[in-house]
């Protein structure tokens, strides 16, 4: 008894039309199911001011911090003097966070959606609640610089309730504020 056998061409067309249909189907599934973007807030964080997606809170302490519980995710800022903005470079900059604790630090040029003189570094550190992922932003403007440091625990990353994406997101939007009006 003979079996028939589709022609080579014949079972690639079928392929095709249903990895083709696959696809279609997943897009539509996707369109019904994925998320509206998560509302954002403008916020000041010591020398800076930020858009944040909903949830981040004041954390009370002695530098300007914000944390958002359900990420883990936490950002600080700090005023440099301004000259920090072009001397926070090089390999000296990376030593220097070497010597507080940070590992793997290295320039991440390109990884923001920034105008304007910056310095980007993703680092690692140890933080309070274990291995943490860091990510330093200096920046200037108003005749002024800060650092804003950007950290969520590894473990939440992992898990995928923090990404390097959101924390990119909110430093992209990252503006030194003018210095307050002297006092008479």
């Amino acid at each position: 008894m003979a079996t028939l056998r589709p022609e080579p061409q014949e079972v690639m067309t079928v392929s095709i039309s249903f990895h083709r249909s696959v696809a279609a189907v997943a897009a539509l599934v996707l369109s019904f199911t994925a998320s509206p973007a998560a509302p954002v807030t403008r916020i000041v964080v010591g020398p800076v001011a930020l858009s944040v997606p909903d949830g981040f809170k004041d954390v009370a302490g002695k530098t300007p911090t914000i944390r958002q519980e359900a990420s883990g995710i936490a950002i600080e800022a700090s005023e440099l003097p301004p000259q920090a903005l072009h001397e926070f470079k090089g390999p000296a900059f990376l030593e220097f966070l070497q010597s507080l604790g940070y590992t793997d630090a290295t320039y991440a040029d390109g990884g923001l959606k920034r105008a304007g003189p910056y310095t980007y570094v993703l680092a690692d550190a140890k933080g309070a609640q274990g291995p943490e992922s860091r990510f330093l932003l200096v920046i200037g403007g108003e005749g002024r610089a800060a650092i804003v440091t950007a950290y969520a625990p590894k473990s939440e990353i992992a898990n995928g309730h923090a990404s390097r994406a959101t924390i990119e997101a909110v430093l992209d939007t990252a503006e030194v504020l003018p210095a307050p009006a002297a006092k008479p």
